[in-house]
């Protein structure tokens, strides 16, 4: 008589499979902890993912699951050692990459001065798409108002918006919006943050951006539409919250 495996045995072999320590090409440890069924990930695409960033002290450094908004990279731009890692990645898939400190300070230049106890940071990696390769537009945005001034940072986002020849994502246009925002181009910014809430009708992190914008420009009237709007759409958004106690 031939022997099955339970459905519990079934669950256990495959998830000691799934789970089990691997090595990525530069030598990082990783869990695979969701199979991935779309193309693998390489040096020539751009990635949305979402991503959560956490040290030794079980400390959330970043969090793109807390605002529900992905971010997207360019892979090229990316240290030659996350783009070896990465290349273990396939669209679909969700992985656990245990790195280094001094790896991930090397890698990630910003991170610097960021005080990171113990040996290792651990950083899931949850790779929602393959993109074609296009340039970051919040990057390209930052680095025209840092060498040709406001007028021609909103010129250049108008340009990339016909021609798309960069990537304007959710994320991306938040932070366009808050670079114009903080540069005291209120209306701009108030723009650039409408057109987002357009392109993403869902999302209670765009209204509620364009809130805080419509608040410092004095649009009470609207901060409040938008602040309503943003709580309905995410209920666990207390900022919305505690600005609506402040403006009704």
């Amino acid at each position: 008589m031939k022997k099955r495996l339970s459905p519990l045995c079934l669950f256990l072999v495959l998830g000691s499979v799934l789970f089990a320590q691997q090595t990525t090409p530069n030598g990082w440890i990783y869990n695979t902890l969701k199979t991935g069924n779309g193309p693998t990930l390489s040096t020539n695409n751009g990635a949305l993912t979402h991503n959560e960033l956490v040290d030794a002290d079980g400390r959330k450094l970043v969090s793109t699951y807390q605002i529900g908004v992905p971010d997207y990279q360019l892979i090229s731009e990316l240290s030659p050692a996350f783009q070896q890692a990465f290349s273990v990645m396939q669209e679909g898939g969700k992985y656990r990459f245990i790195i280094p400190v001094e790896d991930f300070r090397e890698a990630m230049r910003s991170a610097s001065k960021i005080p990171l106890p113990g040996d290792e940071v651990v950083w899931v990696m949850e790779l929602i798409e393959v993109l074609p390769p296009l340039p970051d537009g919040a990057r390209m945005i930052k680095e025209e108002l840092k060498n040709s001034g406001t007028a021609a940072a909103y010129a250049r986002f108008n340009s990339l918006l016909e021609s798309q020849t960069a990537y304007l994502g959710e994320w991306e246009v938040n932070q366009i919006g808050y670079l114009f925002l903080n540069s005291g181009m209120t209306e701009e910014a108030i723009k650039v943050l409408q057109y987002n809430t357009k392109q993403h009708p869902q999302s209670g992190n765009a209204f509620d951006s364009l809130a805080e914008a419509h608040y410092k420009a004095g649009n009470t009237e609207q901060a409040v539409e938008c602040y309503r709007r943003s709580l309905s759409l995410n209920p666990d958004n207390d900022n919305a919250r505690a600005m609506l106690s402040k403006l009704e």
